[in-house]
């Protein structure tokens, strides 16, 4: 009884680590993604002519005439069909191939921390009155997925926006990487294995003023190998963090 149930249980781990890998490819793409697909022609290729087509769900992208075919995905989950026809033009003979493709529901979305607020960074040092500075804030793009969806990279863009005229933005950094200026900026990459990604954002202004800072995310994609998959739409886009200002005291007078 006992190897009995051994045996289920590893009967059971492998269905579901099947369910997993069948995940990971053209056969089973997720909703939204782009996939490649391709087969080995006769070898005599005189008068051969090539037709690519899909019962629904995707879209053929680019030509639908070569030995390989781009196929965008739609939004609807089911059961579609893929077929390639090979036709000998000087016999009209014809050889068919059919690849069934299983579309499943997209989990991938990115979105933001919460809003927060914070001090200016000079919170509790000895300032001149009428002093400016500089307050660097953080903020948290989290990746969301599958857990068992393994992608080699994930994308996106994003943009950042300052309240009122008392603040400029003097510095952006993700993940401690390079200066990258106000922006906005696009294809930002990060590595697959990273469940978040981390942007810096120094602003300068001046002590006694407050200001809020917004940093928008679009446009994110999941990357595995050559197929991509975009945002499925959900989540949070953006994050407000807020800068309060530190007292306007004036200077110590003296009788």
């Amino acid at each position: 009884m006992k190897k009995k149930l051994t045996y289920l249980i590893v009967a059971i781990a492998f269905i579901a680590i099947s369910s997993v890998a069948k995940a990971q490819d053209g056969t089973s793409p997720y909703a939204g993604s782009t996939h490649s697909y391709s087969v080995t022609p006769d070898a005599n290729s005189a008068n051969k002519s090539y037709l690519w087509e899909v019962s629904g769900g995707g879209t053929i992208s680019g030509v639908d005439d070569e030995t390989s075919v781009l196929i965008d995905w739609g939004t609807t989950p089911g059961i579609y069909t893929i077929t390639f026809t090979e036709t000998d033009e000087s016999t009209s003979c014809a050889t068919v191939r059919e690849l069934q493709v299983e579309v499943i529901a997209n989990t991938f979305y990115v979105d933001m921390a919460a809003d927060a607020a914070e001090c200016h960074d000079s919170t509790g040092l000895v300032l001149a009155n009428g002093a400016s500075g500089p307050t660097t804030l953080y903020f948290t793009v989290n990746l969301n997925k599958d857990a068992g969806w393994n992608i080699d990279s994930w994308e996106y863009d994003f943009s950042v926006a300052v309240a009122g005229t008392d603040y400029s933005v003097s510095s952006v950094k993700v993940d401690g990487g390079s200066e990258l200026g106000a922006g906005p900026h696009a294809n930002i990459s990060v590595a697959g294995t990273q469940a978040s990604s981390e942007i810096a954002v120094v602003i300068t202004g001046p002590v006694s003023a407050g200001t809020d800072l917004t940093v928008t995310v679009s446009n994110g994609e999941a990357v595995d190998g050559t197929s991509t998959t975009p945002d499925n739409g959900s989540g949070d886009k953006d994050q407000v963090l807020t800068v309060n200002p530190l007292p306007n005291t004036s200077e110590i007078s003296a009788n």
